[in-house]
């Protein structure tokens, strides 16, 4: 088990203009080259785990495959452990891979797939190791009937479980997932989730997950990296990001649906826009005091039914709505001249029809206000201690800089494989 460290990481895939003009002594040809990754800084601490989120295209998957060593850095450096690996080839950095489409050897069986690592790692485990390393993962699994198997003989989570199996084998310090869970249905993509993070939290490895899920980041990582554009927007803990963000990407990415933006005006200690306005608390004041045009952000789920003649109320007309039993996601416009549309999540008891009218109220403590230029969060409010509950701090050997043998938590401490390997 070890930490990651990624320190001003970039990746520039050239471009057809740059790769024709190679052979020119212009120094001017990577002009028209676009980074996929742009400076990025992260550090993962040992045992956590780590969810790297955003749109398709955003960078995530090429991040980690430079950790992974399947692609080359154009700069920067990459630390697992106390070593740094970014010139290693892959199988030199003890990390271990699962990926969206599973990659299994189809001509192989299910014992064969998980033991084809274990049989070319040095030095090489014994027969009766590798047998009793398989077992044991395959227990952990439940997937102790399905050895004899081959691929295309197991359904979609069968596969996804013996490609988790395989990277398991082979006891890495780092877990690697490019989004694992989404060849999944529904149903079994929670199923697995769950127990991700249950074997995840059982053996305590440092685990890098890619997906663009938002559901699948906030209950599965301990910390969320928020990409976009090949730039790390935030970096903090699941409801962290919800209930505070940075910016407004990262706002409207996590939260589903995502969080309504408003365009308002500061005018006399009040928000103003067409539909309504808001009083400006006393410790809003100074941090917008720069500011006239601002954007107003409050989520569906955040947005408070009234009456009429409550003070700050305002009305809004159902345009559609969708009534999924547990709540009632409702779409609707102000009545400014623009019909600005606003998504509210109702209880699902509360009676709605299209064209009915709604007074609405937004709640001080609930608002968001961000720069419309620059899309930063101008308000600060007082954030929780970050949590520790992923670092496992125990003390450190001050030549090696290794936690001691019997503090460090991987698979050897495991029950179910100290037998293989020892105590």
């Amino acid at each position: 088990m070890a930490n990651v460290l990624l320190q001003n990481i970039t990746k520039i895939f050239p471009s057809a203009t740059s790769k024709a003009a190679e052979e020119s002594p212009d120094d001017e040809i990577n002009q028209n080259d676009h980074p996929v990754l742009n400076n990025i800084n992260l550090t993962i601490a040992d045992g956590e785990f780590m969810v790297l989120v955003g749109p398709s295209g955003c960078g995530k998957s090429t991040l980690l495959r430079l950790i992974s060593g399947l692609e080359t850095l154009t700069s920067g450096d990459i630390q697992i452990g106390d070593r740094t690996v970014s010139h290693l080839p892959p199988k030199q950095r003890d990390i271990a891979m699962v990926f969206q489409s599973y990659a299994l050897y189809p001509h192989l069986s299910v014992y064969n797939n998980l033991a084809f690592g274990l049989r070319r790692s040095r030095p090489k485990p014994s027969k009766t190791q590798i047998s009793e390393r398989i077992q044991s993962v395959a227990d952990m699994l439940q997937i102790g009937d399905l050895l004899t198997r081959l691929p295309k003989q197991l359904s979609g989570g069968q596969k996804q479980r013996v490609a988790l199996g395989r990277a398991m084998a082979r006891a890495p310090q780092v877990f690697l997932m490019d989004e694992p869970l989404s060849n999944l249905d529904a149903k079994l993509r929670t199923e697995t989730r769950t127990q991700i993070v249950s074997l995840q939290k059982q053996l305590k490895t440092t685990t890098i997950y890619v997906t663009h899920d938002q559901t699948e980041a906030m209950t599965m990582g301990d910390r969320i990296a928020v990409k976009n554009n090949g730039i790390l927007k935030q970096v903090a803990p699941p409801l962290e990001l919800y209930r505070h963000p940075t910016n407004r990407f990262g706002a409207a990415f996590i939260g589903s649906p995502p969080m309504n933006f408003l365009p308002v005006t500061v005018r006399e200690s009040q928000l103003v826009h067409p539909a309504f306005s808001i009083a400006l608390p006393a410790e809003w004041r100074d941090a917008i005091a720069s500011h006239t045009d601002l954007t107003l952000g409050i989520r569906s789920e955040h947005i408070t039914l009234a009456s009429a003649s409550a003070q700050g109320s305002f009305p809004a007309t159902i345009t559609q709505y969708e009534a999924l039993g547990s709540e009632t996601f409702a779409q609707a416009t102000l009545s400014d001249t623009e019909n600005t549309p606003i998504q509210i999540r109702l209880p699902a008891e509360h009676p709605i029809e299209t064209g009915s009218t709604l007074h609405l109220t937004f709640p001080l403590k609930k608002l968001h206000l961000f720069d419309p230029e620059t899309e930063v969060s101008l308000i600060t409010r007082h954030l929780p201690p970050p949590t520790t509950a992923f670092l496992f701090t125990a003390p450190r050997d001050a030549s090696t800089h290794r936690a001691p043998k019997s503090a460090q938590h991987n698979y050897r401490q495991n029950p179910l494989i100290r037998g293989v390997w020892g105590s």
